[in-house]
């Protein structure tokens, strides 16, 4: 009886199991594209930071108030810092030779174009671009970006 009863379940459970339910694979396949491991060059990590870091300075603005010039970040996704030639606030290690370098191209006349810097091992990439008000470079702007991020933005 215990034989039967047990049969009937398994039986049971095998016909539930081979219905003709379709199931939507396109969410695992784009998951699992998503966790291979991707071989990628500095050079094409640089790029990409390059690219994503101009992306993201395309909503810089510098505004001019009573008080002086005014920054303002149109982003709320990536670390965005900027500093003026003439105030007090001065970013440290590399960022403060990118910024020295900067303020030297401005009091030589020569021209400033962004850049990119490894920081922490190459674990963080430092875009920093020059901060630009009627035609004169006043700052820089600077934004942290994680390898991870760039790396896992990579197209094939």
């Amino acid at each position: 009886m215990k034989y039967k009863v047990f049969s009937s379940f398994i039986l049971l459970g095998v016909l539930l199991a081979c219905s003709n339910q379709k199931i939507d694979t396109s969410q695992v396949q784009k998951e699992m594209e998503a966790r291979e491991i991707k071989v990628v060059s500095d050079a094409q990590i640089l790029e990409k930071a390059m690219e994503i870091g101009n992306a993201l300075a395309k909503g810089f603005l510098l505004e001019e108030t009573e008080a002086g010039l005014e920054a303002k970040v149109d982003s709320t996704k990536a670390n965005v810092s900027f500093y003026f030639f003439d105030r007090g606030e001065q970013p440290t290690g590399k960022e403060l030779a990118v910024f020295k370098a900067y303020d030297y191209n401005r009091k030589n006349s020569v021209a400033s174009t962004p850049n990119v810097q490894k920081l922490d091992n190459g674990q963080t990439l430092l875009y920093t671009t020059p901060m630009v008000h009627q035609q004169q470079i006043v700052g820089m702007w600077s934004v942290k970006l994680s390898r991870k991020e760039v790396v896992l933005s990579i197209e094939d």
